[in-house]
């Protein structure tokens, strides 16, 4: 028959970690000034800082609810392992696909319409339109 074993707080091989509320109420306000950064400089007009801008709050609030609502600075170390592998495979998978779009040529991006109106179908001013050979 197996024995069952329970750990108590002061046991040193307790995993448990007490927090106190007042750590996760901090990340809390900082997560809403963030928010509300967010959504004030979404009616800025900032030129090219738009984009790094909302990038670096955006990176900042993901890295706070990793770290403190997801418990990853206490993590075990295969946890840890588990979410930098997966963050570096999010990594390859966006250059993969951005790397792909900034070496291709012009003409093959998603983006780029050919034009309908090229030289080989104008007609010069006062001249008759090509005759049609049967």
């Amino acid at each position: 028959m197996a024995e069952a074993t329970t750990h108590t707080a002061s046991s040193p091989k307790a995993d448990h970690h007490d927090h106190g509320t007042k750590r996760y109420f901090i990340v809390w306000a900082i997560l809403l000034l963030c928010t509300g950064l967010t959504v004030w400089t979404g009616y800025k007009d900032l030129g090219s800082w738009n984009l790094p801008l909302a990038l670096t709050i955006a990176t900042l609030k993901a890295t706070l609810v990793v770290l403190f609502f997801m418990h990853m600075t206490e993590a075990a170390g295969t946890n840890r392992i588990v979410f930098v592998t997966s963050f570096v495979f999010l990594l390859v998978m966006i250059f993969g696909v951005f790397g792909d779009l900034w070496t291709r040529s012009q003409m093959s991006l998603p983006s780029h319409v050919p034009s309908t109106e090229g030289p080989e179908i104008q007609v010069p001013e006062g001249a008759a339109p090509p005759a049609h050979h049967e």
